[in-house]
């Protein structure tokens, strides 16, 4: 379930929420929630890509091995803890 959206799926306001809680990220940051098709086999066939541009900082990305619908908090914290990805 993910974060008490009674079975609607992750939305990508709700994702960008939890990006800028887990990462304190500044309200001012642009927060950019896209899928793209994974690029490994093995892996997640869509992956949800998430972009900050901090004003005047280094912008960097990363990827959740999930589609965005799928998505929970806690794969947001997986990513982060261990490399976002591959």
């Amino acid at each position: 379930m993910a974060d008490g959206n009674a079975g609607a799926g992750t939305t990508a306001g709700e994702l960008e929420a939890w990006v800028r809680e887990e990462l304190s990220v500044d309200a001012s940051a642009s927060v950019e929630i896209t899928e793209k098709p994974g690029t490994d086999p093995r892996c997640s066939p869509v992956v949800t890509e998430v972009a900050v541009a901090p004003p005047g900082g280094e912008a960097y990305s990363f990827h959740i091995e999930r589609p965005l619908a799928e998505l929970e908090r806690m794969d947001l914290i997986a990513a982060v803890a261990f490399g976002g990805g591959h």
